[in-house]
């Protein structure tokens, strides 16, 4: 059987016994090939545990970036590792995508990890060349200034107009820093946070914090730290410094993966934290009652913009992949 121009180079290597079948199309007619010792190799490579998903989408429903866009399903990779459809997984614009906050691994009821399968096809594209380095660099340079336009959004919707995200905004929000504060603190107000803020961050053990930055470290979306660094919020709550938090954008840029809470050694509940300062923001009026929606609407606009910048970058159509076959056989690429 002729295989279609636009597929991918099958990549098993010549001396694999295992017998490769056909299961169908993927788009355009194109064909696919299942390898199980791909897919048992994927296993062994990443522990992912992507066979015992039984296709519920839960993880799609957590997904931050499904939610904003619809254009990213965790379900889907998955059933390119279970399926052992290599160059379907590693070639797939979703991979780009995600922003590795887990969400999808803690929801998951049978403990499947569909982040660590986007780690190992990025990796894996890049070792095998369909990605190039410096591609990857440019990405990961792009996805950190990302950060500062959803900060740029979010302090629109406090002291702005919120007019949307247009070309002159999104290039000038992606090349233009975070400022940094030079307001002077009188220290006589340190420590003299109300009652209200002390309730809403006391069970999160905050003051067991010591700057380790083992939060900031682990935080999918801490690559601008001016921007969102959950070490420095900790810091704030424990200076007391409430008037300036709760009407910070920071705060609002957490994607509630909960991975600083995880990584912190001493226990602090930082996830958890920041989404008690959200809701004491808006109890406290320091924000409008339907500024979560706002800000909702505002990250979808940028999370779209983001996506269509990705494929622009790896050059990619918007229905599907166009990358370069890879070159090596599996084994190489594994």
């Amino acid at each position: 059987m002729e295989r279609g121009a636009g597929e991918i180079s099958q990549i098993s290597s010549n001396n694999d016994a295992t017998p490769i079948r056909p299961v169908g199309t993927i788009e355009g007619g194109m064909i696919s090939f299942l390898n199980p010792t791909i897919r048992q190799r994927i296993e062994q490579a990443t522990s992912a545990d992507s066979s015992l998903c039984w296709n519920c989408s839960s993880c799609d429903a957590e997904c931050p970036v499904e939610i904003a866009t619809d254009r990213l399903r965790p379900q889907r990779i998955v059933r390119f590792a279970n399926l052992g459809l290599f160059e379907e997984l590693i070639a797939s614009p979703e991979i780009w995508y995600c922003l590795t906050c887990r969400r999808c691994n803690r929801v998951c009821p049978n403990l499947v990890k569909p982040e660590t399968l986007v780690r190992y096809a990025r990796a894996a594209a890049i070792r095998c060349g369909a990605v190039s380095y410096e591609t990857a660099r440019a990405y990961y340079d792009l996805f950190r200034r990302f950060q500062r336009v959803r900060w740029h959004s979010v302090y629109e919707c406090l002291y702005g107009t919120n007019e949307g995200i247009t070309e002159t905004r999104w290039r000038f929000w992606m090349n233009t820093p975070i400022p940094d504060c030079t307001t002077r603190i009188p220290s006589q107000h340190l420590f003299k946070s109300s009652q209200n803020f002390r309730g809403a961050v006391r069970s999160a053990d905050v003051s067991r914090c010591f700057a380790c930055g083992e939060c900031s470290s682990a935080c999918p979306v801490a690559g601008e730290r001016s921007a969102f660094d959950p070490r420095f919020i900790f810091r704030m709550v424990n200076l007391g410094l409430a008037e300036e938090l709760l009407r910070s954008p920071s705060i609002w840029l957490c994607v509630q993966c909960g991975r600083c809470t995880e990584a912190c050694p001493q226990g602090v509940d930082g996830c958890g934290m920041i989404a008690s300062l959200r809701e004491l923001a808006v109890r406290d009026g320091n924000v409008d009652e339907d500024f979560a929606l706002q800000v909702r609407d505002a990250q979808k606009q940028v999370y779209m913009r983001l996506l269509d910048e990705i494929d622009e970058l790896f050059e990619l159509n918007t229905g599907f992949r166009n990358q370069a076959a890879c070159p090596l056989t599996f084994a190489e690429c594994i």
